[in-house]
């Protein structure tokens, strides 16, 4: 049944060709008979559909078209029900505050619809439905910023979240000029921040901890690039990351990655089996390719039984029924991944947004109204897809501080928390193609700080730390832990 909805997706139109199935056989039936004439055939093999022959004429022929045709016709009723019904429930639906379209062209976007508390999926892209909420998940990214700029005026004071999977946002300009409050998120990105948030480290904050990334396309790369943002939880940790698949430019650029602390980022040239000396000394080995998963799984277990071997899948698979491990874990599932609740991330986003107010707050030396809401709007629209990512990326890293603190591996006060954090936010920038420069040129993407922070003034390092006692209030609230 998979395969043949499959086919019916990428070929419509055999659904009209089997339609008219019935009437072919049915002027065949009657014509080989020799009592009508062309036109009486023609209008007997029509009214067939309408379970009304117009002629008392039997064969299996036209038997089998009197059958057939009643189940197309009663399949092309039960069609229009359901439209109507579908209608009727997405009238209703737009009436909930939380309610979502999707627009999708694809079944990530129709697998998402589902988990939608009041919402649908629809494939027209025209003109935006009239509901608050808009999930814009084309397969190509041109065709979703081409709907969001067909359609930005409809879209004034409504949130549009727009998957770009190709695009990097951090290199879009400001959108205080947009009409709506726009957000972007990349299926990856998702996938990785959700993996590192389950499988941190946290446990080993103080150890020399070893991970293999195995595979470097887009799985690969958002793995070691949310390792290397969200790993970090002590002056003192040494986490090496070893890395196969990685060529050319992007191998090169991994090389000469700073870390500001010591942990080591190792390219392999050769192939993985090639390495297992250096696999056996793995604590974690991760395997980012879809193919030959049994083999990776066997090679390890074989040279090194204790490290923990994660492998992405989209498939459900389970290998611990299998193998006499329990360190196999699968990941990569984007039912868990692909939600309303995270692809809309309201909880990230304002804890985005409040850091970056924070910001505005210390640099303009004033502390935040009771009401401070319309202020971290207004803030946020200014910032381009940079600053905006950079905000979020604090955000994301957050609650590894603030567990420090709960735990008492730090004090409040601990100085080791503003260290942590500006190594945090060198990272961002050095990730996203920045280096060193004496004068700050945001065009060339130089900056001056990015310095170790034994280097930086006493204003710069207070700079890592939260201004106003308000905003931090409610980002610990929001954090949790």
């Amino acid at each position: 049944m998979k395969m043949i909805k499959k086919i019916l997706e990428k070929c419509p139109w055999l659904t009209y060709v089997a339609a008219l199935i019935p009437y072919a056989v049915a002027c065949y039936g009657y014509a080989i008979t020799g009592e009508l004439t062309f036109w009486e055939v023609v209008y007997a093999a029509v009214a067939i559909y309408f379970v009304n022959p117009v002629s008392d004429i039997v064969n299996p022929y036209i038997l089998f078209s009197e059958i057939t045709s009643v189940i197309v016709t009663a399949g092309i009723i039960l069609s229009v029900i359901r439209y109507a019904f579908a209608k009727m429930e997405y009238f209703f639906t737009r009436f909930a505050k939380d309610a979502t379209v999707v627009y999708s062209d694809n079944e990530l976007g129709e697998n998402l619809a589902k988990t939608l508390r009041h919402g649908y999926v629809v494939k027209d892209t025209d003109r935006p439905q009239k509901v608050k909420n808009h999930i814009v998940m084309l397969s190509d990214d041109a065709e979703s910023i081409s709907f969001y700029s067909r359609n930005e005026s409809r879209l004034k004071d409504q949130y549009v979240y727009m998957m770009m999977n190709g695009l990097d946002s951090t290199l879009l300009k400001a959108a205080d000029t947009s009409e709506a409050d726009l957000h972007f998120f990349n299926v990856n990105d998702m996938m990785a921040r959700d993996y590192w948030k389950k499988n941190n480290l946290y446990d080993h904050g103080k150890d020399t901890y070893f991970i293999a990334i195995i595979g470097y396309g887009d799985v690969g790369e958002a793995i070691f690039k949310y390792g290397y943002l969200n790993n970090i939880y002590s002056t003192e940790q040494n986490f090496e990351y070893h890395i196969w698949g990685c060529e050319g430019s992007k191998a090169n650029f991994l090389k000469n990655l700073p870390t500001e602390n010591g942990d080591r980022i190792v390219i392999h040239d050769e192939y993985w089996d090639k390495d297992m000396d250096v696999l056996a000394k793995m604590n974690r080995v991760i395997y980012t390719e879809t193919d030959k998963q049994i083999e990776l799984i066997q090679k390890v277990l074989y040279v090194n039984p204790g490290a923990e071997i994660h492998c992405y899948s989209t498939d459900e698979i389970s290998y611990e029924d299998i193998y006499d491990s329990n360190k196999i874990l699968i990941f990569g599932d984007m039912k868990d991944i692909l939600t309303e609740d995270n692809v809309k991330s309201e909880r990230l986003y304002r804890l985005g947004k409040l850091f970056n107010y924070d910001y505005s707050l210390r640099y303009s030396e004033r502390e935040a109204p009771d009401d401070y809401n319309a202020e971290v709007e207004a803030e946020w629209k200014k910032l381009d897809g940079f600053k905006k990512s950079s905000s979020i990326a604090r955000a994301d890293h957050y609650w590894i501080e603030k567990k420090l603190k709960e735990d008492g591996i730090m004090d409040e006060d601990d100085e080791d928390a503003l260290r942590i954090e500006h190594i945090r936010w060198s990272r961002f920038h050095y990730i996203n193609h920045w280096t060193y420069a004496e004068k700050r040129d945001n065009a060339l993407r130089k900056h001056n700080m990015l310095v170790p922070y034994e280097k930086l003034s006493d204003s710069e390092k207070a700079k890592d730390g939260i201004y106003d006692s308000k905003v931090k209030a409610e980002i610990d609230a929001l954090v949790g832990v």
